[in-house]
């Protein structure tokens, strides 16, 4: 069962009420996975820094049985990386 962490320092009010069901749906897909069996938790407002700049950004976990290749880790990453921009407004880098 695949578990995601999701923690921004951007306030909760500026998380989309739908971020976990995208997240869910995008991993659900790319990661081939019933919806059932992925877990995301969202943790925002945390104080976190960055490349030496509190400037808004996401850090993403996802633990799951078994490996993922190299080649699978780009690809979401890739996916994972456009719903944030998208979604939280982020740009590229963070």
């Amino acid at each position: 069962m695949p578990m995601v962490r999701v923690a921004t320092n951007l306030p909760d009010k500026d998380v989309p009420a739908n971020f976990e069901e995208r997240l869910t749906d995008l991993l659900s897909e790319s990661m081939n996975k019933p919806k059932s069996r992925i877990a995301v938790e969202i943790y925002a407002g945390q104080r976190i820094i960055h490349g030496a700049s509190r400037s808004p950004v996401v850090l993403i976990k996802i633990e799951a049985i078994g490996s993922m290749s190299a080649e699978d880790n780009i690809r979401h990453t890739q996916k994972i990386t456009q719903l944030c921009q998208d979604a939280l407004k982020l740009p590229k880098d963070k």
